[in-house]
């Protein structure tokens, strides 16, 4: 694998200056203190394995040189979060490392430690937060908004919450149970949402956040699904650091495997851009071409014009393809959010 850190960074933007509720989990950023390893990068991704233990990425890597990975457990006690492991350097640094490190108050310190004894680094990293490039996006003069951006601040979220939640009744079936949320968002709640217009081809952009649920496990972490016409779902679920597959985060159930994880952590806005080509039927109903997707995620590209051949589970018209639908908001019992969400039809 090629050194990622710049990679990693590029399809975002780092916004600073941001509180959590939860000081640990997420994407971190950092460098070294000691002078002879100024030209090392250094990052990790913390996941909550329960609301005291954590799994922590990290990630250290020679300039233009490839990354090197250590999985490596912690665990939070008396308000303090400490990890201790091993990570396998170049051999430039001289092979294993044992990596002692702890989490204080937002502050992320720690030193790399040579099996000999003879090597000590220090580092120090901050909690960093990435913006998806299309989050906010602006929908055009002849796009249908579904759901409302957020207001930029409670004066103005104050006065969206009444439009949000008009226009909401509006566009939507089977929402009672649906939270319009003081800032503005919408955050999901015992039932499904289904569009009352329908829709053929159409470019659509959707702005979600998972919960943090660190107790839960698989399918049960934040689980939603956003289906295209009714009949086609794109995976919502918390997969941060996960491996790609076609029930995780951006997933085609049982079609298709996202080109890349490109998951933001629980709590964290995230954006979908969806380009659909809605199948092609004969006079006579019988299907002559295939439905097409394609999906950025946090502005990246995880499905490339795929084919889709035919619909997947759950959807609203029973496994039947037609050249209209309705967008389908799945709940599966989690508590996921969502904001910004226009369509507009294509041709």
């Amino acid at each position: 694998m090629k050194r990622m850190t710049g990679l990693w960074l590029l399809a975002f933007t780092l916004v600073t200056g941001i509180a959590s509720a939860q000081p640990v989990m997420g994407n971190w950023q950092g460098e070294f203190t000691s002078e002879s390893w100024q030209n090392c990068t250094l990052r990790a991704q913390i996941v909550g394995e329960s609301r005291s233990d954590y799994r922590a990425y990290f990630y250290v890597a020679e300039k233009d040189e490839q990354e090197q990975q250590a999985i490596i457990k912690g665990k939070t006690l008396n308000s303090k979060t400490t990890f201790l492991g091993d990570i396998q350097l170049s051999d430039k640094r001289g092979g294993v490392y044992t990596l002692n490190a702890e989490v204080i108050k937002g502050v992320f310190t720690g030193t790399l430690k040579s099996k000999s004894g003879d090597s000590i680094a220090s580092f120090k990293m901050t909690r960093v937060y990435l913006k998806s490039p299309t989050l906010g996006m602006k929908p055009p003069a002849d796009a249908l908004v579904l759901m409302m951006d957020q207001g930029q601040n409670p004066e103005e979220q104050k006065a969206l919450y009444a439009k949000q939640k008009e226009l909401f009744f509006d566009n939507w079936e089977i929402q009672p149970h649906w939270d319009v949320m003081s800032d503005g968002s919408i955050r999901m709640k015992g039932s499904s949402i289904i569009s009352k217009e329908e829709f053929g081809s159409f470019f659509m952009h959707l702005e979600f956040k998972t919960p943090y649920m660190p107790d839960a496990r698989g399918q049960a972490r934040g689980n939603s699904g956003f289906y295209v016409q009714g009949r086609y779902e794109v995976q919502i679920l918390d997969n941060f650091t996960d491996p790609t597959r076609d029930n995780h985060c951006g997933g085609i159930y049982q079609q298709a495997v996202p080109l890349l994880n490109a998951c933001l952590p629980p709590e964290e806005w995230q954006t979908y851009d969806i380009e659909f080509t809605a199948p092609k039927f004969d006079a006579d109903g019988k299907k002559i071409k295939n439905a097409r997707l394609t999906v950025k995620h946090n502005g990246k590209v995880i499905h490339d014009d795929i084919e889709l051949r035919h619909c997947t589970p759950g959807g609203l018209y029973g496994g039947k393809e037609a050249p209209t639908g309705k967008i389908f908001i799945q709940d599966h019992g989690d508590y996921p959010s969502f904001k910004n969400a226009w369509i507009k039809p294509l041709n």
